[in-house]
């Protein structure tokens, strides 16, 4: 009698915990677009784009990005009811013994050495909000896409702000309008953040 007992509620706290667990959906990152006058960084998936203030020194970081390689992280990345995202992007240098003078302008930058593996690294955490993108938006992409999993909650719907895109213009929420040559000029280097 107690094995039945033991294992019904061994299979209740299974259900349960499964109702509780976080639902990921997967994103595939294929473009990052520096808005350095206004410290935001605009980050296109393929059906949505995300918003997301920066600091001075992290755009400044990203642009470097079409000189100097870096090796981009994305962690603990969750998305709320209203469509706000927060998460951490860390970029890590892949030259392993760079030279002295962009070593000294990356650690002015923020970047750190580390100790275990003597590599620079950026960690910023970032918030913003989440789009979905009607339309193809005139930019090029990258090379490679990265792929992060974003929690999000289990009653999710994929109502959001709308990145309306034609052949001029990108417009966010049909409120604000961005030229879209802004975006070309300001696009990064394919491969790199």
């Amino acid at each position: 009698m107690y094995k039945y007992i033991l294992l019904a509620l061994v299979f209740l706290s299974g259900c349960t915990a499964s109702l509780w667990a976080t639902n990921y959906k997967k994103e595939s990152l294929n473009g990052f677009y520096v808005k350095s006058d206004t410290k935001e960084l605009f980050v296109t998936t393929t059906k949505t784009a995300y918003l997301l203030g920066i600091d001075a020194q992290f755009g400044e970081a990203l642009e470097l990005s079409r000189e100097v390689e870096f090796i981009p992280t994305f962690e603990d990345f969750r998305l709320d009811e209203k469509n706000n995202v927060v998460g951490s992007v860390t970029l890590t240098m892949k030259e392993k013994s760079p030279p002295q003078e962009l070593v000294v302008k990356l650690i002015s930058l923020g970047f750190e050495q580390q100790l275990s593996s003597n590599q620079l690294k950026l960690k910023r955490e970032l918030t913003g909000k989440r789009y979905i993108i009607e339309g193809e938006l005139p930019l090029e992409k990258l090379e490679k896409e990265y792929i992060i999993m974003v929690a999000q909650p289990r009653t999710f719907s994929e109502t959001a702000g709308k990145v309306i895109a034609t052949p001029a213009t990108i417009t966010i929420d049909a409120v604000v309008t961005v030229p879209a040559v802004f975006f070309a000029a300001a696009v990064m280097a394919a491969g790199s953040p």
